[in-house]
């Protein structure tokens, strides 16, 4: 996130581009740009790949010539399916420890699950 922002303001003072006319050309939302740009948010593979292709941006930690094309949408990804332990663990079975609001619309949550035997 932090590699991101800091290449975002980079771009915005080379440019002399203002915030809205960054998130114009990059194809995101004002709202989006703000959460890149104040590290609340990390942007998708293919916002990531976006920036790689229209600005020559390269990251630390992704190699764009390993995967080509865009990501993939939630219906091209395979289904993970239910492994057969967690089918059998029933609610008494699980326990909230602790829940912590992490934004208006997210809770975190710490839960001990048991596990029959």
């Amino acid at each position: 996130m932090a590699e991101f922002s800091g290449k975002l303001g980079d771009q915005m003072k080379e440019k002399g581009w203002n915030a809205r006319k960054t998130a114009h050309e990059l194809g995101i939302s004002l709202a989006s740009f703000y959460n890149y740009r104040n590290k609340t948010d990390l942007p998708s593979y293919e916002i990531l790949k976006r920036t790689h292709d229209r600005w020559e941006w390269n990251f630390q930690y992704i190699d764009f010539a390993e995967r080509s094309g865009k990501a993939p949408t939630e219906s091209e990804q395979p289904r993970q399916y239910v492994l057969p332990f967690i089918e059998n663990v029933h609610e008494s079975d699980i326990q909230v420890i602790r829940a912590k609001p992490v934004k208006p619309d997210s809770l975190e949550l710490t839960v001990k699950i048991r596990f029959g035997s």
